[in-house]
């Protein structure tokens, strides 16, 4: 807590369960386009997409109304103005996400858009198209529980489903404080699950194992190691991935694993949880328990902690990035040439 290099993500991530529920109230209060929806897609990059990741395996396992990601360069073609495109974007000028916006109004789709301000906030309001603003100041990459937050609450206004609402969210929202206790800096170590695994990521190959919404906070732990602690990892999901990328896991050299638990596990997931523990190298397994959106919340804010650990102990700067902003700037300004 002392290093500021790590305090401001250490206070950003203890205080998740505010920016839930900011982003619930965000989301209750904003206008949406006329009409009921067939389902909502979700349009973003990086930790936008993480957001819409997390809605999606919760809508997978919870309710019967759709929620699709996309994250490539275009939106898919098949988006028809029955579905409730959220264009999200926390800086609010990921080049794609503008261009997402302009297609989506060439092709009369109904949308709404997601940032802290920027480029798409002001040409949403250009185009009259309806938008949410979330907190400004934050590292990106941090702002995904505001955003979940969010994209939960419109999600249910258009399904009215009740498992997936701000206050099924908020209800589990509540419950974080008491989570974080367990892996806060001031716990005990030898029940610290999170610096366990970050010890094993700063020394290791770690190889993430999940199911439905656990094997989405193993991509948040990849994809926050990668930027936070600057470390390469694998993320697995079962059942798909012990079908094929599995059998080459072994050429990894001095690679280790972390199952990651759901106490909602069906049994043929829990049989393939446990023959993994003889077939990949030295394992941490971590449990979650206390209801689907529980557990995806604890899982994501234990994500966080381990990158951040595992940034200390290998002495860099959680925040720094040089790769990513070089390769931005390059598409940016490869679009601006283009118009």
């Amino acid at each position: 807590r002392k290093d500021q290099r790590y305090s401001a993500m250490l206070s950003q991530i203890e205080r998740q369960h505010l920016m839930y529920k900011s982003g619930l109230v965000s989301g209750s209060r904003a206008e949406l386009p006329e009409g009921s929806f067939r389902s909502m897609v979700v349009y973003g990059l990086g930790g936008s997409a993480m957001a819409g990741r997390m809605l999606e395996s919760l809508a997978e396992i919870l309710s019967d109304f759709p929620v699709h990601v996309s994250d490539g360069s275009r939106l898919p073609k098949w988006v028809g103005r029955d579905d409730l495109l959220v264009i999200v974007s926390y800086s609010g000028e990921t080049a794609e996400c503008i261009l997402a916006l302009e297609e989506s109004t060439s092709r009369s789709l109904k949308a709404v858009v997601v940032a802290s301000g920027g480029k798409l906030l002001y040409r949403s309001a250009e185009l009259g198209v309806p938008s949410v603003t979330v907190e400004r100041g934050l590292t990106p990459r941090m702002a995904v529980p505001e955003m979940f937050g969010v994209l939960a609450a419109l999600y249910h206004r258009v399904s009215g489903n009740a498992a997936i609402s701000p206050q099924s969210i908020s209800e589990a929202a509540d419950r974080l404080p008491t989570y974080f206790s367990t892996i806060s800096p001031e716990s005990k170590i030898e029940d610290n699950t999170a610096l366990k695994c970050a010890g094993l990521a700063s020394r290791s190959f770690l190889v993430a194992i999940g199911w439905a919404h656990t094997a989405v906070a193993g991509l948040r732990l990849r994809n926050q190691l990668a930027e936070n602690a600057k470390r390469v990892s694998l993320s697995l999901r079962v059942p798909e991935d012990l079908h094929n990328a599995i059998e080459g896991l072994h050429t990894i050299p001095g690679q280790s694993a972390v199952l990651l638990r759901s106490r909602l596990e069906t049994k043929d997931v829990s049989a393939q949880m446990e023959a993994l523990k003889g077939t990949v190298g030295p394992s941490l397994e971590v449990s979650f328990s206390g209801g689907a959106v529980f557990e995806l919340l604890s899982a994501v804010m234990w994500a966080d902690m381990v990158s951040l650990y595992a940034s200390y102990l290998l002495n860099v700067d959680p925040v720094e990035l040089k790769a990513i902003p070089k390769i931005r700037e390059s598409v940016t300004s490869t679009i601006r040439g283009a118009r």
